[in-house]
């Protein structure tokens, strides 16, 4: 059988007569069929491509909202890593305070090895987090159908990574809180060790341990005759007799709360301590501060007299507690 060389295309119009005819060679028909399905088919396959490299476009997208979430983690976590730091530093500061109320020799400078311990490890636990979290990008150039994209396998493998950073990350957040928790609890603990040591230091400093004139004591504290009456009168003091002018120091810090001239005691000065505790020095001869005057444990304040009414040059010691005399040789320490 012979093959059509001719194929006869017919035109017809609608309202007129003529007829058109066109005849068309059989190869041209057949080059036609085979370019329209040639066309149909790279239409597919580009259609196939844009829908694949806008899905990877999506994923990519997803990955790059992660990797800014957990940029955005690891910088509040570096900010909590410098609170820790700093409330370390504070936790120094007053170790070495109370070091240095209580005489402690530096031996272990650390003070907390524990705390530190933890810190260490969780510096170390830092470094392992990468200073710029990688985007995992898409790159994608060229007409479309020139795909450039990484492949769906390593994006799986990266939000993996991701996921096992985040566990991570949410194990090292929960150590950091822990620790920081610690951290205050030891700060606060220490803030309130060295308020009860410098309270303490205070009251210490406050004891007129110190004997404040040199010379000899020629009457105590207690029930004694009076020089003048001759009757049992209490002596609410000391008394240490000297030459003239001999100086006389404060046994105690103190502020001065009296310098001036007090009946049968001539020249008086009497230093508060604070806790409730005052000494006063009568018959001096010279008063060496002013009232409202901060003195500190072994400052002249006076010189040794015979104001008032005396028997001869001495200095009148009293120790007032809340307002009630006591014996002064119950503070005094030295001989």
């Amino acid at each position: 059988m012979s093959k059509n060389r001719f194929y006869t295309l017919l035109l017809i119009p609608e309202k007129t007569s003529t007829v058109r005819k066109i005849l068309l060679p059989s190869w041209v028909l057949r080059g036609s069929m085979i370019a329209g399905a040639f066309v149909l088919i790279l239409s597919t396959i580009m259609v196939f491509d844009y829908w694949y490299v806008m899905s990877e476009i999506g994923e990519n997208k997803d990955l790059k909202t992660e990797n800014r979430k957990l940029k955005q983690q690891v910088q509040v976590f570096k900010n909590k890593m410098s609170t820790i730091e700093s409330t370390l530093d504070r936790i120094k500061t007053f170790s070495t305070r109370l070091k240095v109320i209580t005489n402690i020799e530096t031996g272990n400078s650390a003070g907390f090895p524990s705390i530190l311990d933890k810190s260490s490890q969780s510096q170390n636990l830092l470094e392992k987090i990468p200073e710029n979290i990688p985007d995992a990008s898409l790159n994608i150039g060229g007409n479309i159908g020139e795909n450039k994209a990484i492949p769906l396998a390593t994006l799986a493998g990266n939000l993996s990574d991701n996921s096992a950073f985040q566990k991570e990350f949410d194990d090292l957040n929960l150590k950091t809180g822990q620790l920081n928790q610690e951290c205050l609890l030891m700060e606060q603990t220490l803030q309130d060790q060295y308020e009860l040591l410098t309270d303490q230091k205070a009251f210490l400093s406050a004891l007129p341990t110190r004997k404040p004139a040199m010379g000899y004591y020629t009457s105590g504290f207690g029930v004694r005759k009076s020089p003048y009456s001759g009757r049992e009168k209490m002596h609410e003091g000391l008394d240490i007799a000297n030459h003239l002018g001999t100086g006389v120091r404060a046994p105690a810090d103190g502020v001065v709360s009296f310098a001036d001239i007090k009946p049968g005691y001539g020249q008086t000065l009497v230093l508060d301590h604070g806790y409730g505790l005052e000494t006063w020095y009568a018959h001096a001869r010279k008063i060496l501060v002013k009232k409202g005057q901060k003195i500190k444990r072994g400052d002249p304040v006076a010189l040794l007299g015979n104001t008032g009414r005396s028997t001869g040059p001495h200095l009148h010691y009293e120790v007032h507690v809340h307002g009630t005399p006591v014996d002064p040789l119950s503070y005094i320490l030295e001989n």
